[in-house]
């Protein structure tokens, strides 16, 4: 008898294939039998870890995720608040840039969240938090003295917006440097905002 692996082994075994089977066929030609056959296991043991291929779906998402929030952890142990937005910045792009299959994960799975209002429940808490994190450091980074009073949100909200659209033009740009990029983001949005 083969022993049993850990429950969350397993899901990350079924997320991975998922994603693959996502990105051969398609969310609509991918189907739960697809999935499972993938993954190595029954269809019948795949409903017993999700209820559906949404289900599914929003968590190969919430795996990919894992790594943004990795970053976000990192950036929050930098010695000041403006190392901390900068590292992050950097680590983000280079994250997507670097891992292209999951870069078109997460570009297959908008256009599909946007269609389906359960699955868009998901990409608005993923963005809320997104922004969060962006208005505490800046929030933060006002209470320690590094920057001017302003409109945090509105230097979430825009941060966040350059970040997700730089990286397309990233990916069909192959001029652009990350270095280069890293120093514009800075100049656009840290050195106005200095003390």
């Amino acid at each position: 008898m083969v022993p049993r692996k850990p429950r969350e082994e397993r899901i990350n075994e079924i997320t991975q294939a998922a994603i693959d089977v996502f990105l051969e066929k398609g969310y609509e030609n991918t189907t739960m039998d697809t999935i499972a056959k993938k993954a190595g296991i029954s269809k019948g043991g795949l409903y017993h870890y999700f209820p559906s291929k949404d289900m599914v779906l929003v968590s190969a998402n919430e795996k990919i995720s894992e790594k943004v929030g990795e970053i976000m952890e990192s950036a929050g142990c930098c010695s000041s608040v403006r190392e901390g937005i900068l590292y992050y910045i950097e680590n983000y792009i280079r994250y997507w840039l670097e891992h292209p299959k999951e870069t078109a994960f997460l570009f297959l799975s908008i256009a599909k969240m946007l269609e389906n209002p359960e699955l868009l429940k998901y990409y608005q808490q993923y963005t809320s938090d997104y922004v969060a994190f962006f208005e505490g450091a800046f929030n933060l980074g006002i209470q320690l003295g590094e920057f001017k009073p302003h409109n945090v949100k509105a230097s979430a909200i825009t941060l966040m917006a350059a970040l997700d659209g730089v990286l397309s033009y990233m990916i069909f740009d192959e001029e652009l440097v990350l270095e280069e990029v890293v120093k514009q983001f800075e100049e656009k949005f840290i050195t106005p905002i200095e003390v």
